[in-house]
């Protein structure tokens, strides 16, 4: 069977966008509804997904290049952390996904780096676990009221910028391609990373992108405090 390539926001891209939002908005509404006891279960089970799907991706990645199983990409780091947070880890763990998982995940949904579209397995596979850490941060923040601030705002840019020098060696110390956070060279397709300089110069501008994109995210509640 011939699988279609993938084309950046046609009709199968941007229904999968719209389903994929709104369910995660249903899911979030619905979850909110039930009483604190079916909340609790609801936390648990989709704390059990997130990490199971993470498990899984270690099988699924070894089919391709062995250390694709290594679950060193930034959306993996979320997974887990929304994840472990869920299961009941704690806030700090509800921040690292916060940050590391609104806009990185969105972004890989928007601009995905796939070669096919649907129905491909891993263009399922993709929109379903970069769906899944949006659900898992909008059922702690919308139904667990749970939030960072802007100390938790410093706190994971300082642990993302010493993990980005550990990735870093770490995809030189791999080679073969080996490109975690894509901090070697750019991704193909059309992503926000073309407007950066060539590799490995991308590096500088792709750093504080990310930080200024966990501003963003924070900035919504950073205006609720200031109003209040």
């Amino acid at each position: 069977m011939t699988m279609p390539p993938f084309v950046l926001f046609d009709q199968t891209h941007l229904i999968s966008l719209l389903l994929t939002y709104g369910l995660i908005t249903i899911l979030t509404l619905y979850v909110k509804s039930f009483s604190q006891e079916k909340i609790k279960y609801a936390r648990v089970s989709l704390g059990v997904l997130l990490i199971t799907h993470a498990c899984l991706q270690l099988f699924y990645g070894y089919q391709f290049i062995w250390w694709e199983a290594l679950p060193l990409h930034m959306c993996d780091f979320s997974k887990v952390a929304i994840g472990l947070y869920l299961l009941g880890y704690g806030p700090r763990f509800f921040h690292c996904a916060f940050f590391w998982g609104i806009i990185p995940a969105s972004m890989a949904l928007i601009t995905p780096a796939l070669t096919y579209s649907f129905p491909y397995p891993e263009y399922i596979n993709f929109f379903y676990g970069h769906g899944l850490i949006l659900l898992g941060v909008s059922v702690g923040l919308f139904v667990l009221n749970e939030r960072p601030y802007f100390k938790d705002f410093l706190f994971v840019t300082g642990i993302t910028i010493l993990l980005t020098i550990m990735i870093y060696i770490i995809n030189l110390m791999l080679g073969d391609g080996a490109n975690f956070w894509y901090l070697i060279y750019k991704p193909n397709g059309d992503t926000i990373m073309n407007l950066f300089p060539d590799a490995p110069w991308h590096i500088f501008a792709l750093v504080p992108t990310a930080i200024f994109a966990f501003f963003l995210t924070y900035l919504p509640l950073l205006i609720k405090d200031k109003i209040k």
